[in-house]
């Protein structure tokens, strides 16, 4: 039998709170001492991002993203691709892969479009499953790809997720973990070999639906692993995330200097840590 070692979901206190710590930080965000923190953020050159919504999502969960992205110094692109939904009935995770092929042909189509427009490469923005896609993208056409930035993205094994079990029932719960294509799910991650393109994965301990160990990426060198506190939920509008965000964004890919939390401003280090 296989895949017996995996890592486990977050435990279901951090999956109860995800609400209402979400809650907490979207109130956050509306303060005026985070709003006046927030535009004193590093500023960008005005190359395009992209943010991709995560499972359920449309581009409305992310227009406050994209609102700050602009004011920062960047075009700010929505996916445009609507919601982030499964439409048809599906009974196996290999379907699933397949439903993340065939938006990933889309989003690579859009991606070309803006390249081409804009005369340069596209920074992908992705929570959760969106992350997923750009994680991928990232690795298929690092042509048209500057960096990638995912935040609580289950790009590892699917098991450490709060929803591998709903998944199971959805799919027939009959199914053992070791006939499904777990491995598939897992090897997307690192697809295509050697990684050309700078990645970012944001990922919290509190995390109440994807663990730790599904978020990140051990030992590479293009690979920065930066831990925020948030709520899954959270990740779309927690101003420490917004500010890692433009951190990150804003770094010379020439010139790459890793995240520092002792060089951040007072108040960004208080709240990560």
């Amino acid at each position: 039998m296989q895949h017996l070692n995996h890592p486990a979901p977050p435990a279901n206190d951090k999956l109860f709170a995800e609400l209402p710590r979400a809650a907490r930080e979207a109130l956050s965000l509306v303060q005026w001492g985070w709003r006046s923190q927030l535009r004193r953020a590093p500023r960008g050159n005005f190359h395009p991002v992209m943010t991709i919504p995560g499972f359920g999502g449309a581009d409305g969960c992310m227009a406050i993203m994209r609102m700050y992205l602009n004011h920062w110094g960047y075009d700010a692109q929505p996916w445009g691709l609507g919601r982030n939904l499964i439409k048809e009935k599906v009974q196996t995770l290999d379907e699933v892969l397949q439903y993340c092929e065939k938006v990933e042909c889309d989003i690579v189509k859009k991606l070309e479009c803006i390249a081409d427009e804009k005369g340069e490469k596209v920074s992908l923005i992705g929570w959760s499953m969106g992350g997923i896609f750009a994680n991928s993208i990232a690795q298929t056409h690092p042509d048209l790809v500057r960096q990638i930035i995912t935040l609580g993205s289950p790009i590892g094994d699917p098991r450490g997720t709060s929803v591998w079990n709903i998944m199971k029932r959805v799919m027939g719960g009959e199914v053992p973990d070791y006939m499904q294509n777990v491995q598939g799910w897992i090897d997307r991650r690192d697809q295509q070999g050697e990684r050309k393109v700078r990645t970012s994965i944001i990922y919290s301990e509190h995390d109440g639906a994807v663990s730790k160990e599904s978020a990140i990426i051990d030992d590479h060198h293009l690979v920065e692993n930066i831990h925020v506190p948030s709520s899954h939920v959270g990740f779309t509008h927690n101003p420490l995330v917004y500010w890692v965000i433009a951190d990150r964004l804003s770094q010379d890919i020439d010139d790459w200097k890793p995240f520092d939390h002792t060089r951040q401003p007072k108040k960004i280090r208080a709240g990560l840590r």
